[in-house]
């Protein structure tokens, strides 16, 4: 997956520059210099390009703790700068420290909710996050932010086609780790569509999510006829019992075993009234 690092421009609030495969390198840089044509701005709690330049340099060349150092510094004197926040989210993301990735993402979240300007690409890496640790409680919530983020980047028609793909391919792994095989071989079905259409068949990324989406049938259909199984199981158990009491002619093992089922409730009952009486007396 290719995650999105945050830089202080308003206009261009997504920027495609670590969390890349090797394949998806070019890709990143194309982005990384489309950014660049905006003009510098400074940022409401003062951070600046000519801050997070370096940092950004370090995130693209995979230095994150070096990164995560930089950005701690300037957390300081703007403890609460969303972008901070987020981009120190992104390197712990990278180095597998998806707890404490999670605490800078929503630290993030809650300082744009509260500006009411929530930055999707901080839904996405939380949304990410969750998923990586794979707590029931925390796939479900990242589900749904994975939705949320996804039903605003379809909105932008072709300018969200990255963000859809990423969407898609984090929803995927999200619904895989739920065990829901059926509604992540959906997913898979338009990750194999977008990447076959952005990459060519034969790229590796095609080749994966086929193999992925593969699976993910295979498993839909084990999952299903399991289901199957348990609930003629289920109605067949009590179907056969029913049946061998009707066509018996005397007692059945089941009768025979009812009989000393309510014999024993009774008997129960008996002895508590018994000492119900005696302690009245």
């Amino acid at each position: 997956l290719v995650h999105t690092a945050l830089k202080p421009f308003p206009s261009s609030p997504l920027l495609w520059l670590s969390r890349t495969s090797m394949s998806g390198k070019d890709e990143a840089k194309e982005a990384c210099e489309e950014s660049k044509a905006d003009t510098k701005a400074e940022s409401k709690d003062g951070v600046t390009e000519d801050d997070l330049g370096p940092i950004m340099k370090l995130m693209e060349n995979r230095e994150f703790e070096e990164a995560r150092k930089r950005l701690a510094l300037l957390l300081k004197e703007n403890p609460k700068d969303a972008v901070l926040l987020h981009n120190m989210g992104v390197a712990f993301t990278e180095e597998g420290h998806f707890l404490e990735a999670e605490k800078q993402f929503t630290a993030a979240w809650e300082m744009q909710s509260k500006a009411n300007k929530v930055n999707y690409a901080t839904m996405f890496g939380l949304a990410t996050v969750l998923t990586e640790q794979g707590e029931m409680g925390k796939l479900l919530q990242a589900e749904a932010l994975f939705h949320d983020f996804l039903e605003k980047a379809i909105a932008q028609d072709e300018k969200g086609i990255p963000e859809t793909y990423q969407g898609f391919l984090g929803l995927s792994d999200n619904l895989e780790k739920q065990k829901r095989w059926s509604e992540a071989a959906e997913a898979w079905k338009h990750c194999v569509q977008m990447a076959t259409a952005m990459f060519g068949d034969e790229h590796e990324r095609s080749k994966e999510h086929k193999f992925r989406l593969t699976r993910a049938e295979r498993l839909a259909r084990w999952q299903r006829n399991m289901r199957m199984g348990i609930w003629l199981l289920t109605f067949s158990v009590p179907a056969g019992l029913g049946y061998q009491w009707y066509t018996a002619d005397g007692p059945t093992s089941v009768g025979v075993m009812w009989g000393f089922l309510m014999d024993a409730l009774r008997l129960g009952a008996s002895v508590n009234s018994t000492e119900s009486l005696t302690a009245e007396l």
